[in-house]
């Protein structure tokens, strides 16, 4: 989940899907790239949170002290461990972030700034990917969702090169229709080092894998659904951004083999295009989510996400009468729109659409 500009909702985005793509009996894991860990937070809850970083038996199992061995020149080889699962969720795991994370920015640029030249620097690049396949095999996990910050540095560049697929949040206002039109160039920049040099990187205990992330499609949210001139406002932004991807984006990354084929985007498109009327003709659009509204505070409190609620969580929320009936409809809707994007990942990522 990426996006060079912040504030898109692709945390709560991460949760959501990892959560929907459960439901088809998978395992996912959920990883948490970004410093501020605020998935961690949200699969937590406030109170887990605090429980698992206060605890000895539990505090050093996160991203940073599972690659620490290798940053910090320790005689010790990357480990993986049991990660902890969601609260209500037994197949939505995570491999919790840490604050101090950046700290491993300026080694790890180095590293790859020198192209694998200095011998001592050799195993940073591949030591997140390596933590992380790692756990997906003692976790048996299925699918791993990455957490990224809105920043443009190695660690995030790291993170990006390690993925098979990528999804671009945005939300309908200028700035991310610029970032829309700047993407594309940071992305190929970031493929164009990994097939240069990344080869360089292959004699290591940890070495680069060899895949080129692909464009799974954008999410726009963040925006008022309700009938009003605002709404319109942001049905034109969301236009706005869906033309700049396939005029900008979508062209940058074909060049570059980031795209899957065109009949798979058409085909996930086509099948849920009635479900999700309205909601523009961007092939590459994979969803638009509305805001969430006060349909959050009652997910945050069930610990669940917000299509997952129950009749029960949300009454025990003190909604009542026609509140209670809106917010199951919204429910209920929501469900029906990560649905779509869960089925519309999992179409993509067949081997048949493999090759653009």
């Amino acid at each position: 989940m990426f996006n060079h500009k912040g504030g898109v909702g692709k945390t709560v985005d991460a949760y959501h899907i990892g959560w929907k793509l459960t439901e088809g009996d998978k395992r996912v894991l959920l990883v948490d790239g970004d410093s501020q860990v605020n998935l961690t937070a949200l699969v937590f809850g406030p109170d887990g949170f605090d429980d698992y970083f206060d605890s000895e038996q539990t505090r050093g199992f996160n991203i940073k002290d599972g690659v620490a061995p290798v940053f910090e020149g320790k005689p010790a080889s990357i480990k993986a461990f049991e990660c902890p699962a969601a609260r209500n969720n037994k197949n939505l795991f995570i491999l919790p972030g840490h604050a101090d994370l950046a700290t491993y920015e300026g080694q790890l640029s180095l590293a790859q700034e020198t192209a694998g030249s200095l011998s001592v620097l050799k195993n940073l690049p591949g030591a997140l990917n390596a933590l992380i396949g790692k756990t997906e095999e003692l976790n048996k996990i299925d699918y791993t969702i990455i957490d990224l910050n809105p920043g443009l540095g190695a660690i995030n560049q790291n993170f990006f090169l390690a993925s098979d697929a990528f999804i671009v949040p945005t939300n309908p206002d200028p700035f991310s229709l610029l970032a829309i039109g700047t993407l594309g160039e940071y992305l190929v920049r970031w493929v164009k080092w990994k097939n240069e040099y990344g080869e360089k990187f292959s004699n290591t205990d940890y070495p680069l894998t060899s895949n080129i992330p692909k464009f799974l499609g954008t999410i726009n949210a963040r925006f008022n659904k309700h009938a009003s001139k605002a709404a319109k406002k942001f049905d034109t932004r969301i236009k706005l951004i869906d033309a700049e991807v396939e005029k900008t984006l979508a062209p940058a990354l074909s060049v570059a083999g980031m795209l899957f084929k065109d009949e798979c985007y058409i085909e996930a498109f086509e099948k849920w295009k009635t479900l999700l009327a309205g909601e523009g003709q961007s092939r590459y659009a994979l969803a638009r989510i509305p805001d969430f509204q006060s349909l959050i505070h009652s997910a945050t409190n069930s610990l669940k996400p917000v299509f997952a609620m129950t009749h029960k969580d949300l009454h025990k929320d003190g909604l009542q009468g026609t509140v209670l009936d809106r917010a199951e409809k919204n429910s209920k809707d929501f469900n029906d729109i990560f649905s779509a994007i869960s089925d519309k990942i999992e179409i993509l990522l067949n081997d048949k659409c493999g090759e653009s």
